[in-house]
């Protein structure tokens, strides 16, 4: 199986459009999307049209949440909380409810039980795999409620990182390469980054691709209109910082 990932878009049509005519060049059918499909940019009903036309294999994000008033909106700071508003008074209907309707996660993949779809960690869909100790709670969890996975999907924090534990060993973080051959034996947690707003200081959409035949994993950058989307996110009246933030990458 051959599977394209994709996480946090942010309601960047753009970045996305770039991402899925890249997927749709090599040939790849099967998408999965980690969640926060919107909050952030200025194309929320563009965006959530287009995963849902693309793919069932997705899972909300805490920003999705946030739109659809699924959580209390006192947790995010005032940048977010604007945003979130803002996309909940804009949308259509029809989009919040299906924005609503996104599945919480963890979710195991419909086509590969070997799987997992997360947007935080497997252990909690809002926590931030971060540091070491976040880490080991998610290996922790993935051995005591899904022992059958062997690669755990996960977003959140728009920074890609894969960390690779081998049978009996202790978990390892993969750092700068753009393809990582898999170990069959081998549990993996993966971050493709974000789409839409990536925070690694690299102004470039990030996904993700994952060869369960040939046993690799590559990361992929993209570049985008990103001076279009920045326009869109001032016209909007969205805060400015939003959009000064893509052409930072952080």
């Amino acid at each position: 199986m051959t599977l394209a990932i994709i996480s946090d878009i942010h309601a960047n049509k753009e970045a996305l459009d770039a991402v899925l005519a890249r997927i749709d060049e090599a040939g790849i059918s099967s998408v999965a999307c980690l969640g926060d499909v919107v909050g952030y940019g200025p194309d929320p009903d563009a965006c959530v049209a287009a995963v849902r036309a693309r793919t069932e294999d997705v899972i909300r994000g805490n920003h999705d949440k946030a739109a659809a008033g699924l959580i209390d909106l006192q947790w995010f700071n005032p940048v977010a909380r604007s945003a979130a508003l803002w996309t909940r008074s804009t949308v259509r209907p029809e989009t919040l409810e299906q924005i609503r309707r996104l599945p919480e996660g963890p979710r195991v993949l419909s086509a590969d039980a070997r799987v997992l779809l997360c947007h935080g960690t497997p252990h909690d869909e809002d926590a931030y795999l971060l540091d070491a100790g976040s880490v080991q709670e998610s290996f922790r969890t993935l051995d005591s409620r899904y022992p059958g996975v062997r690669f755990c999907l996960l977003g959140h924090t728009h920074v890609p990182i894969v960390v690779r534990r081998a049978a009996g060993g202790r978990p390892e973080v993969i750092r700068g390469r753009e393809e990582v051959g898999l170990e069959r034996g081998a549990t993996y947690l993966i971050n493709p980054g974000s789409v839409g707003q990536p925070r690694d200081g690299i102004a470039l959409a990030s996904f993700g691709i994952l060869d369960t035949d040939s046993m690799t994993y590559r990361n992929v950058r993209l570049r985008y209109d990103v001076r279009e989307t920045r326009q869109k996110i001032l016209d909007a009246g969205l805060p400015a910082s939003l959009a000064h933030r893509l052409g930072e990458g952080r």
